[in-house]
């Protein structure tokens, strides 16, 4: 076992200095990583044992079929014990690898597991709490931490909360829905590379695969709610909302405002057009154009196109643009800055 570890020590090492060279995070298991580091070497020590037993064929043969004098025969018979103990090298060298590819193909662990520490869920519950006589978060502060007030994170619990995602079959237990929920929002609220795994263990003590899992269920508790949020307004709705611009900005028949935004990216993109990623505010950016209605509700937005796109280009290619009779009325209009063209349905 100790031979093992030593040699999963050895390929663990170069295997994560090869992955420190790029920009790209391993996605695959240090365990999977080295089962494939031992069948390569596997198939290395094979080769050379198949080839020195192939030689030593050849070698035999030669010798047999030949004559010669005392002294080449001994010669060759030096020749043949050291072919034979190259071979019994190659032969324990390859079934020492087959046996530690063997080992660590049937354990789970590469090494053994002792007691590992437990989340706490006490930062959570110190943030949340507002009602002791001096609470650790104002409220200014629990909206810097994670984008919402205490107030809009209770709305948003009491919809996702029952969501099938938060209740195991089996397993060990979850977080509470409401601490998943947080997790993600300060995830979604922080820029760059602070947001991981491994701070975001060290900022509320829970385990890195604990803050993966919060994020990744919280997040499809949500999105399960795009329908209800996410739709573009039908005739009813369009004509209230052309009402209030009316009323707020005298803009009649208005149903949206149009405009284009930048997500900045922090890498260089690995494909080849990554030179269209480079725009003209951030060194590599993501193109995306958002419409939204009177009170600032998103109707409607496309995104994916490279920082170098320009936003009249994004909206001539959209539904909107080219579906205009599924999107509006006689009459009716969105406004948007001088970057957009003019038309029948855009103000400009």
């Amino acid at each position: 076992n100790m031979l093992l570890f030593h040699d999963a020590a050895a390929c663990i090492l170069s295997l994560n200095t090869r992955d420190n060279n790029t920009n790209t995070m391993p996605r695959v298991s240090l365990r999977r990583r080295l089962i494939r580091e031992l069948q390569r070497r596997a198939g290395q020590r094979k080769s050379l044992l198949v080839m020195q037993m192939l030689c030593e064929d050849d070698g035999s043969s030669s010798s047999s079929s030949g004559g010669g004098s005392d002294v080449s025969s001994v010669d060759s018979s030096d020749d043949s014990s050291t072919g034979t103990t190259d071979g019994l090298i190659f032969l324990a060298a390859y079934e020492s690898t087959k046996s530690r590819l063997k080992f660590a193909e049937m354990k789970r662990y590469l090494l053994p597991r002792g007691k590992y520490r437990k989340s706490d869920e006490t930062v959570f519950i110190n943030d949340l709490d507002n009602e002791s006589e001096r609470p650790w978060m104002t409220d200014e502060e629990f909206k810097q931490k994670y984008r919402v007030s205490r107030k809009a994170l209770d709305e948003i619990y009491e919809k996702v909360k029952d969501h099938k995602v938060f209740k195991n079959k089996r397993g060990p237990q979850q977080l509470h829905p409401k601490h998943q929920l947080m997790v993600l929002l300060n995830y979604l609220g922080t820029e760059g590379s602070g947001a991981n795994n491994p701070r975001q263990r060290s900022y509320f003590r829970i385990g890195r695969g604990t803050a993966h899992n919060a994020r990744k269920r919280a997040s499809k508790a949500i999105r399960s709610l795009e329908k209800q949020y996410y739709y573009w307004p039908n005739e009813d709705e369009r004509k209230k909302i052309s009402e209030q611009f009316k009323q707020k900005f005298n803009l009649p028949n208005c149903v949206g405002i149009i405009d284009g935004t930048l997500f900045p990216l922090l890498f260089s993109p690995q494909t080849e057009d990554a030179a269209d990623y480079h725009g003209r505010k951030f060194q590599w950016s993501l193109t995306s154009v958002v419409v939204s209605d009177d009170q600032r509700r998103i109707r409607w937005y496309v995104t994916g196109y490279p920082g170098s796109a320009h936003d009249n280009r994004m909206w001539r290619r959209s539904p909107l643009k080219m579906k205009k009779e599924q999107y509006f009325a006689v009459y009716e209009y969105i406004i948007g800055d001088t970057a957009f063209d003019p038309s029948e349905n855009m103000v400009s």
